[in-house]
């Protein structure tokens, strides 16, 4: 049965997702860099993005750029506005960043599972760690808005995390930005490794060589990142 006008509100929502050969995913883990989505359209079989790629130097996000060059799904990937800029870079964000124009397979990407079904897509979305973060907006039910995500589920085999959902008459309120937000992902990742095997313990429970090896990169390439992130976070 149709939904009366009564039945459906406006709601703002956020989701963590992570699904099986997303571009983003795969190209930002391999290069260890983030992406950040700006703007989408589809057309038939076809999807359309500008997006951000960023990290810590030039390398990281042209690496990005190379390793989703490679990927069957993409029809098109193009520079926007020059070669990989390091300067007047937001600290939170990374040292470098590049625009870019991709075009790939709508099937192959969660955002065209969103568009197509008339959920709007607010503000960017963010692409960290393995996980995609997008904030949405939809015109529906909380019953079929439930429906509605199961369905991208099952069609993308999909994982998805609704972290927030509320009417969007309530005034918004961002998140203040939490420590480990100011750091790149490489320099997040080697932090976070450090704290969980012990590093920080005393005495010592693993060596800085060790988690080297465990990130598959030199000792002094994990001390660098280490170092970074952590005058980044006694700074704050």
């Amino acid at each position: 049965m149709a939904e009366s006008k009564r039945e459906k509100e406006l709601l703002n929502l956020s989701l963590e997702v992570w699904h099986p050969d997303c571009w983003g995913i795969v190209s930002t883990a391999e290069a260890g860099s983030g992406l950040v989505g700006h703007g989408a359209a589809v057309e038939g079989n076809s999807a359309y993005e500008r997006c951000t790629i960023y990290g810590e130097s030039h390398e990281h996000v042209t690496q990005a750029i190379e390793v989703a060059h490679e990927l069957s799904f993409i029809n098109h990937i193009e520079p926007i506005g020059g070669a990989a800029s390091e300067t007047a870079v937001p600290a939170a964000i990374g040292h470098a960043t590049q625009d870019v124009f991709i075009e790939y397979v709508a099937n192959e990407g969660i955002g065209s599972a969103f568009l197509t079904r008339g959920v709007l897509v607010d503000s960017s979305y963010r692409i960290e760690d393995g996980v995609e973060t997008w904030n949405l907006l939809a015109h529906t039910s909380r019953e079929s808005l439930g429906r509605l995500l199961d369905e991208i589920r099952d069609d993308r085999d999909a994982d998805i995390s609704v972290t927030k959902i509320s009417p969007a008459s309530e005034p918004i309120r961002p998140p203040k930005p939490g420590r480990t937000e100011l750091l790149t992902p490489r320099q997040r990742e080697a932090v976070n490794l450090a704290r969980e095997r012990g590093y920080y313990n005393w005495p010592r429970e693993v060596t800085a060589r060790q988690l080297a090896a465990e990130l598959d990169v030199s000792k002094t390439t994990f001390l660098e990142h280490l170092r970074k992130a952590e005058a980044k976070l006694m700074s704050r």
